[in-house]
């Protein structure tokens, strides 16, 4: 028969859980004093115009792209290129097209978080323009704005 090699652990090897010295890195696997990174949204929900009709369906959609920045660099006397610190950041305003709406190809409401101060109520519509683009976009029941959802496909 062999002998158990294994040593009963004394007391005072133990700590206790709630030891928020090594609990917080434990658990969050950084150093207590460190803040949690800051993550930056995906696929947010654009504000658009939206022209509605009685039933507060989409007739037509005013896009609002963002605006493009556009670079340039800027030139000595010789003409010859300034280095990246000279670079000029000169904004270019963008179109915003009205597109009408020829057909809604699906509609669904989404009623979340009904026990919050602010619940989300949605009644989401994919709609084809007449320039044969496909969007998603949506009505926020309680303000009555119109928003476009990015990243839907």
């Amino acid at each position: 028969m062999v002998a158990n090699s294994r040593k009963t652990p004394s007391t005072d090897a133990l700590r206790s859980i709630n030891d928020r010295s090594i609990s917080n890195r434990a658990i969050n696997n950084r150093p207590v004093n460190q803040r949690p990174p800051d993550y930056r949204p995906l696929n947010l929900p654009m504000p658009v115009d939206v022209t509605e009709d009685h039933h507060n369906r989409p007739l037509s959609i005013t896009l609002t792209a963002a605006p493009r920045v556009s670079t340039r660099r800027r030139r000595t006397s010789d003409n010859a290129p300034r280095k990246a610190s000279g670079t000029t950041y000169r904004v270019v305003p963008v179109v915003s097209p009205v597109v009408s709406v020829v057909s809604i190809e699906d509609v669904w409401q989404v009623d979340d978080e009904w026990w919050r101060e602010k619940p989300i109520s949605r009644k989401y519509y994919r709609v084809a323009t007449e320039d044969g683009r496909h969007f998603t976009i949506f009505r926020d029941q309680t303000s009555g704005a119109w928003y476009q959802q990015q990243g839907g496909g």
